[in-house]
């Protein structure tokens, strides 16, 4: 199997795991977590506290028409996924750009749960707090910040380089 469409082939699979896995601990938190209570817990910087949300992410409120704005996630999301896994088969990247589109399109993958989670309940399920920040959070919320916050980064320093590394090869030609 050539590297790339072993690549894509990865990056579904961990995607759908993170998936599962943030479906896996949403229903033990609403199995197992009192509803809007604050649990502490050994760590000083997090607490559980189950809670529904409405809308996509406290910051924004209660957003209305979730549903379709859930649908307009999705196909955001099949559109992501579509448009990387063809840079992966189609565009021969580097090793190195593989590997961030795969981890990428992963998170990308796992991060629409909540969008699943509104369509199919009308809510997303989050029951963590990470202190000093005020509002609950789930794990595909930090699929997305791990998107954001790290390769999102990752991604832009990569590109300078390999910009300043194609100037160089230019002036030397």
């Amino acid at each position: 199997m050539k590297f790339y469409r072993k690549s894509l082939f990865i990056a579904y699979l961990i995607g759908v795991i993170l998936l599962g896995i943030d479906f896996l601990t949403k229903s033990i938190a609403n199995l197992r977590l009192p509803f809007q209570e604050r649990v502490d817990t050994a760590l000083p910087f997090l607490s559980w506290f189950l809670t529904y949300n409405t809308g996509y992410h406290f910051i924004f409120g209660n957003i209305s028409n979730q549903k379709i704005w859930a649908i307009f996630g999705i196909a955001l999301v099949a559109v992501l996924g579509f448009s990387l896994s063809r840079s992966l088969i189609k565009e021969k990247e580097s090793k190195a750009n593989g590997i961030i589109l795969t981890i990428i399109l992963s998170l990308i993958i796992g991060s629409a749960g909540n969008v699943l989670e509104v369509l199919i309940k009308g809510h997303a399920t989050d029951f963590f707090l990470f202190h000093p920040f005020p509002w609950p959070s789930n794990l595909c919320d930090q699929y997305i910040n791990a998107i954001i916050y790290i390769m999102l980064p990752i991604t832009i320093i990569k590109s300078i380089l390999d910009w300043r590394q194609s100037k160089k090869k230019m002036a030397q030609n």
